[in-house]
Order: C-alpha cells, then structure tokens, then sequence
C-alpha cells in the first residue's frame, strides 16, 4: 500500500525485521519483558484499566535515550505535535538539554506531515541547538509517505514503535515499542535513516535519487534482521 513505507509500525519497514523479537518477547507476565538486545515498551491511555506497571512507558525511555546520548541522536517521525506541561513536553525538554551539551541532533519528517503538525512544535524544534531539521518529500521516491516512528542515539541504540511524536501518543491512545541495543539490528536501522536523510538531500538539490544497491545472499540469514518497504529499499 502507498503509504507504508520507510520504518513505520506495524505495517513499516521494521516490522517484518522485528517479528521474531515480538514472538520472542511474549513470555508470561512475570517474565522481564526483554530479551538480550530488546525491550518491549508500552503506554495506554490515561485514566482507563490498561495500563500495565511490567512494561515501561515510552516517555521514560525517550527521555533516558535522549539522556544517555554523547555523540549524536537521530529521529525519523511522520509529524510532531506537543502540548505545554504534557509528557512529550518533558521528551523535548531532555532532546534540547542533549543539544545544549553538544549533542548533533538530525530530525527527518514527512513532508505530508508538516501540515499535521502544530507550528509551535516545529517553532521548538528549530530552535534546538544542534539539531537539523528536514522535511522529505517521500512521495517522489515511492509515491508513498515516510510513516516512519523511530529514532537513534550514537548509533549504539534505536526505538521503533507505533508512537507518533505527538503528545496524545503517549497520553491517550494504546502505543506498543521496542527500544533495541541489538547491533546488527541498530545498524541495519541506522542505515535507514542515513539513506533517508541522504536521499532528502539529493531532492532538494534536484536531483535523482539512486536506488540502493542489491546484493545477492545465498541463503536465507538467520535470527533477527531487517525487511525493508518499499521491496527496492531492502
């Protein structure tokens, strides 16, 4: 379908890469939620009977990622939409405090987002010390969107999950993610997001954008990996 390109989730380029995870992480309740390179995050809606104190929040683990991050921290969303005083405000206050310390910051949206988004949000972002924003017009890749809902911290770990980078995600709708040290995988997903941020480039020069390479494999790889959508990007 058009619009399910690049590392959105569930229907995303990830989500086939991260299927064995999943099925990997649905252990009983008393399990840790986690196995060696994955956690499983998840936050419901406020005020209802669905939240769950096994897994934690999403907020949380942004801010602690953003916390955590020395070199360089990238973000591919679809749009950004905050609210004073919500739990996202609290996500931009530590993505700017990262900046502030010197932390590069590379933020990728959805050009179709931008209408989506709020301005005082991409007012804020902006005005981030070290961050760069570009908007990619996904539509002259593939003819799809960038639905994409992931991000990076020095290369080193990655969040993938259905959560928009808006603050009624993490207030007031059932998001599930996974945050990932595994470093294949992290790896493979940053190659993502710099092919993304490459091709953003190439377009706004004018120019064309080249399909990545494909290498032949001679069998099947094993344990986790990635699938990529559209089929020309994996």
């Amino acid at each position: 379908m058009p619009e399910h390109s690049q590392c959105g989730w569930p229907t995303g380029r990830l989500m086939s890469a991260l299927a064995g995870s999943w099925m990997l992480l649905s252990h009983p309740v008393w399990a840790a939620f986690s196995i060696p390179g994955y956690e499983l995050v998840y936050n419901a809606p406020q005020e209802t009977t669905l939240q769950d104190n096994d897994l934690r929040h999403a907020a949380e683990v942004w801010q602690q990622m953003f916390d955590a991050a020395r070199s360089h921290i990238d973000l591919a969303q679809f749009y950004v939409a905050n609210e004073k005083g919500s739990l996202l405000d609290g996500v931009l206050a530590r993505l700017r405090a990262a900046g502030e310390r010197g932390v590069k910051i590379r933020f990728l949206m959805e050009e179709k987002g931008v209408g989506l988004s709020t301005p005082e949000t991409l007012t804020a972002l902006k005005a981030i010390p070290n961050l760069e924003l570009r908007v990619i017009p996904f539509h002259r890749l593939t003819g799809g969107i960038v639905h994409a809902k992931y991000l990076l911290v020095d290369g080193k770990e990655a969040f993938v999950g259905s959560q928009n980078f808006d603050w009624r995600a993490l207030e007031q709708i059932q998001e599930t993610g996974l945050r990932i040290s595994d470093p294949q995988t992290v790896q493979q997903i940053q190659a993502i997001f710099d092919q993304d941020w490459q091709a953003q480039a190439l377009l706004a020069e004018g120019k064309t954008v080249p399909k990545p390479a494909r290498q032949a494999v001679a069998s099947a790889p094993q344990g986790n990996y990635l699938v990529a959508s559209p089929r020309d990007y994996n």
